[in-house]
């Protein structure tokens, strides 16, 4: 598949959003641009994380304080792909959108429901979409809403939206994917559940519908790269394994078959006996360059976490000439600290 006449301008940073500062966050700014650089050696095999030198973490661009108590009720969505907006919300509904070119913050509004569980988000025309579960307790209770610019009152707002037509005690989200740019058809977000199979939100009418009995072929996030038409994310099959499908080849009751897969994508899927796996990321940053960042736990003393890590590896696509095979060549890695040993993070 040859890639797209009008290619995905190049980014230079990746944002480390983590909770490594008393009572709030940590906004840092990470340039990918030595990752690619030239006369970097490829890492043909990766290192453990623990003989990995560690890099020292970019100067905070921005912090953000939260109300006592409520530091672990917070989560963090990207507004746009760019990683430009990040926003957050707490489990008060209370909403913020930061604008990470300027470090400028604002206040959106309150969304209808809060969302703790089961959440999986989409974006869409320059909206984020949310569905999810308000707890944890039977009997679960799906909740939908978007997030979205209102010119006319100059304010972000959030809009209920149908739900799914799906039942919530058997529905657990297990993958959710972005909808393409531009669709002819309309721009469709997808999510799938672990027992009632794949469901397709159009956004230009506000409708859902069922796609089949199977499922995404990703773990939690799948997001769309223009410059190949393909859906990217990391695979069900392997947590370390990354893969791309066409997301509009589905059919009813046929399980969507990959396009590409790389097996242990970053090189860290022979030391999960060292590390305990936490959240994965994927940025795309245009022109085929790709970071994985890997959070890694690790536990040394009666169970307590002692050191808390991120791993972001550069990963550069390439395509075989008058083919459609597509290999993704490792480049630089680089390993980050943290201060606080059981920070959480997040990557946009």
């Amino acid at each position: 598949m040859a890639r797209s006449s009008s290619a995905t301008p190049i980014r230079r940073f990746i944002r480390l959003l983590i909770d490594d500062c008393d009572g709030g966050y940590t906004l840092r700014k990470i340039d990918t641009a030595p990752f690619f650089a030239a006369g970097v050696c490829p890492q043909m095999s990766a290192a453990s994380p623990e003989a990995m030198d560690p890099a020292p973490l970019p100067f905070p661009v921005a912090r953000f304080e939260c109300a006592p108590g409520h530091k672990d009720s917070t989560q963090f969505f990207p507004l746009c792909r760019s990683g430009d907006k990040i926003v957050g919300v707490n489990q008060h509904r209370h909403t913020i959108i930061c604008d990470t070119r300027t470090t400028a913050v604002r206040a959106g509004s309150d969304m209808r429901n809060d969302k703790r569980s089961e959440i999986a988000w989409a974006e869409a025309g320059s909206r984020l979409y949310l569905l999810g579960c308000s707890h944890a307790f039977d009997p679960p209770s799906f909740d939908f809403e978007a997030l979205s610019y209102d010119r006319r009152r100059d304010d972000w707002i959030w809009s209920t939206l149908p739900l799914p037509p799906f039942e919530a005690q058997t529905g657990r989200i297990v993958s959710f994917a972005d909808a393409a740019d531009g669709a002819s058809s309309g721009e469709i977000i997808r999510v799938s559940t672990r027992c009632n199979g794949t469901y397709a939100f159009d956004t230009a009418r506000g409708s859902w519908r069922r796609e089949g009995d199977w499922a995404l072929p990703f773990n939690g996030h799948a997001q769309y790269v223009a410059d190949y038409g393909l859906w990217f994310g990391f695979s069900d099959q392997g947590a370390f394994d990354l893969c791309a499908a066409d997301l509009t080849c589905a059919t009813a009751g046929t399980r969507l078959p990959y396009r590409h897969v790389w097996a242990d994508v970053d090189g860290l899927g022979n030391h999960v006996s060292e590390w305990l796996r936490g959240p994965g990321y994927l940025s795309y940053l245009g022109c085929g360059r790709f970071c994985v960042t890997r959070f890694l736990t690790t536990y040394r003393s009666f169970g307590k976490i002692t050191r808390h890590i991120a791993v972001v590896t550069a990963v550069e696509a390439t395509l075989a000439a008058g083919g459609e095979e597509m290999r993704l060549v490792r480049r630089a890695s680089r390993c980050y600290h943290f201060s606080v040993p059981a920070s959480r993070g997040w990557v946009f």
